[in-house]
């Protein structure tokens, strides 16, 4: 026999002949773990006499207690429930008591060690919220050695602590570092979202030669998303004042005269919304270089694998396994995978859901925000503005929601023909993003045209001409001539 089960059995021999009553004993409903350990082992030694002997003494010492008859299925049965437990305390972010319970399971079971990828899981999403505690109090240097510490911070399915990590580094002016984060996600993500975002992020801190670098690299990712990439390029070159790279070109909208309007963009599907979904980014090695993100990081439980599905893009799967869930998490990430597989319906239901029971601001924060997001889509744009008032949401969501809710402001004003108004719309559109879509530009230009306005369109589609000559805005300067 090995060491360890000699002295585990000598314990618990010893504690039997200690017994102090057995009235006191009888307080336990059923024996625990530790209480089963010699008469498991006379089991697995099969050792009839001392199996019937250690199965009588543990009936008397705990009255209420039956053994099966079949003992091995007792003790297959001993672990589970408090495996299970373990990861529902780390869910709820109780760490501490997680580690305890190992602890006591780990003393208590003679053939059974923490599975590695529990311990990871563990570490992981105790770093996980610090991470997030350092965010919040913008603690940019703790982020930064929180992610050292805990490389698997930074993978595809967490690529929201990635950019958050990009932030701590220009905010410590560090912009070098910032750009080779986010490179990294780039280099190692495919999902067209997370690749498309990224992109939007590195516009911040990236020179324009820089920026066409992460779109070449973005592009052999995700081959299949070239035109959208390339035209997401395009669009963060005209709002850092640079031209559209050679041999591009963004997706034309056709507007024939005054009287064509196009159909409203839908804002990009932004994978932080898929918020804390479980994926690492980029970790630094000892010279400060960018490590490549890892995929995966996350660990058992619901939570997840539906996390998991998200970050693959995979919606309709996120969706079977988070059904009838009443977890907020879960329900969360839910919420995100239903508005990027265009059940918006469903997607404001839920949003709805986990705002109601949000267990703090930053759940609530981001419910409010996939709930707007998700309500226009549906085009519900006045009761989107009544929500956006008075929800807690960051400086970024505000800018966008509020930038959609002057957009389509400015589109149903045009349609109704109510040009002064759209043009009102679009003007502070321009003012409140800092940037306008060339096709929202050239509505512009026609609202102002068509409300007499002539020198400011002439200004507007003479700019977009500069920018880059289309039929379209040959077009809208013949249209004033």
């Amino acid at each position: 026999m090995q060491p360890r089960i000699l002295d585990v059995l000598r314990t618990a021999l010893c504690g039997a002949a200690l017994v102090v009553g057995i009235a006191q004993a009888a307080a336990a409903q059923s024996p625990s773990s530790g209480d089963l350990t010699a008469l498991r082992y006379y089991w697995e030694q099969q050792d009839e006499t001392s199996v019937r002997s250690e199965t009588r003494r543990l009936m008397l010492e705990f009255p209420d207690w039956t053994p099966p008859s079949d003992l091995g299925q007792l003790f297959l049965q001993t672990e589970p429930e408090r495996i299970t437990e373990v990861y529902r305390l780390i869910e709820m972010g109780e760490f501490d008591a997680a580690r305890a319970l190992i602890a006591e399971i780990d003393r208590q079971s003679l053939d059974w060690t923490p599975p590695a990828e529990m311990m990871e899981y563990l570490t992981l999403a105790h770093a996980q919220v610090e991470f997030e505690d350092a965010e919040r109090r913008g603690d940019e240097s703790t982020l930064v050695n929180i992610v050292r510490g805990v490389p698997a911070l930074l993978s595809c399915e967490r690529v929201n602590n990635a950019w958050l990590l990009a932030e701590a580094h220009t905010e410590l002016g560090d912009p070098q570092r910032a750009i080779a984060v986010l490179s990294a996600v780039i280099a190692t993500c495919d999902a067209p979202e997370i690749l498309i975002a990224t992109l939007e992020k590195a516009a911040d801190v990236a020179t324009i030669g820089t920026l066409a670098e992460l779109s070449d690299a973005a592009q052999r990712q995700a081959p299949e998303a070239t035109t959208s990439i390339r035209a997401a390029e395009d669009r963060l070159r005209l709002g850092l004042g640079a031209e559209p790279r050679a041999g591009q070109r963004e997706q034309r909208i056709a507007l024939s005269g005054a009287a064509s309007v196009p159909a409203t963009a839908r804002p990009t599907p932004r994978p932080d919304t898929a918020r804390r979904a479980t994926v690492s980014t980029p970790a630094r090695s000892g010279d400060g270089a960018a490590a490549p993100v890892t995929p995966g990081g996350g660990g058992g439980g619901t939570l997840s694998a539906v996390r998991a599905a998200a970050s693959r893009g995979a919606w309709a799967q996120c969706l079977s396994l988070s059904q009838g869930t009443r977890n907020a998490d879960v329900l969360l990430q839910r919420g995100w995978c239903a508005y990027n597989a265009d059940r918006a319906m469903e997607a404001v239901s839920t949003f709805e859901q986990v705002a109601r029971q949000a267990r703090n601001t930053d759940m609530r924060r981001d419910a409010s925000y996939g709930l707007l997001l998700s309500m226009l889509q549906l085009n519900m744009t006045e009761q989107a503005a009544q929500i956006a008032a008075a929800a807690p949401l960051t400086r970024t969501q505000r800018i966008e929601i509020e930038g959609q809710i002057l957009d389509q402001r400015g589109v149903r004003a045009y349609e109704a023909g109510d040009f002064r108004r759209a043009a009102a719309f679009f003007s502070a559109h321009a003012e409140l993003t800092g940037s306008t879509r060339r096709d929202l530009g050239l509505l512009h230009g026609y609202a102002l045209q068509n409300s007499g306005d002539r020198q400011g369109a002439e200004e507007i589609f003479s700019r977009l001409h500069r920018q880059m000559a289309t039929p379209e805005t040959e077009r809208a300067l013949r249209s004033l001539r």
